[in-house]
């Protein structure tokens, strides 16, 4: 039987750096549309569908999705993959692609690489981090994730899921590094989490006129700029504690 997989983007309003930046326009449209209209370009995934909290702040987002015909599905604030969970379970998805609402340039061609890798190698969990952070997404079977979230000490933790997910110990994991050398640049950062973030994906979008091309094009314009290059590539220090987040399992020591 053929599998079905399905988009999931965790997205929220609630951010301490970049409040509502989700809303944020890019090329004139909000950067949550910017990002669904790109995830549409799979090829290999049958739904799209965000997941966001019952928090009240996150109603724009439903009625942003009802204006645009998105599906949209509201549950626990804290406990994102019981979130998926239902959502994987509501469609009868196979695998859920796991995207974040603040990466408006993640790539439907290396999802679609991804969902065949992980489907050819019958994984659980298949990951590549060699592409640009903000690029990324992650395959999770659906069986992997409910057993998952069984093991879990603190499922309200799971906002940071890939620390979760990621344990060979548990789930056979696959690590992919992708075969096009030119989008191989991990220390590149297209995530939008502060201002600054933001006005460098601006720019991007700002040249290419909305109409975002595959990422090999949009890294060849970044090294063409070396301000944006520089700005891009400067190293964030992450403002989340991993110490003080519960990710482990209740088998763990």
């Amino acid at each position: 039987m053929k599998e079905k997989n399905i988009i999931l983007v965790a997205v929220r309003l609630k951010s301490k750096r970049l409040n509502k930046k989700a809303l944020l326009k890019l090329y004139n449209k909000p950067l949550i549309l910017t990002l669904t209209e790109r995830l549409k370009k799979s090829a290999l995934s049958s739904e799209i569908v965000w997941c966001t909290s019952t928090n009240i702040n996150d109603q724009p987002l439903e009625d942003l999705a009802k204006l645009n015909k998105i599906k949209i599905f509201r549950g626990s604030e804290k406990d994102v993959m019981s979130r998926f969970i239902e959502v994987g379970n509501l469609f009868k998805a196979s695998n859920i692609i796991r995207v974040t609402g603040d990466n408006p340039l993640t790539d439907p061609n290396i999802i679609d690489y991804m969902i065949d890798k992980h489907i050819d190698k019958k994984s659980e969990y298949t990951f590549c981090n060699t592409i640009p952070v903000g690029t990324r997404s992650e395959v999770i079977s659906l069986k992997m994730l409910e057993k998952c979230h069984n093991l879990l000490q603190d499922p309200d933790s799971t906002e940071y899921m890939t620390w979760m997910l990621n344990r060979p110990d548990y789930f056979k994991v696959q690590e992919l590094q992708h075969p096009n050398k030119t989008i191989n640049r991990p220390e590149i950062s297209l995530t939008v989490d502060d201002v600054q973030d933001y006005k460098n994906v601006s720019e991007i979008y700002d040249y290419f006129e909305g109409k975002m091309p595959n990422l090999d094009k949009i890294i060849h314009f970044i090294d063409s700029k070396p301000n944006l290059l520089k700005n891009l590539t400067k190293s964030k220090i992450s403002t989340i504690d991993k110490n003080k987040i519960n990710y482990n399992f209740k088998n763990d020591r």
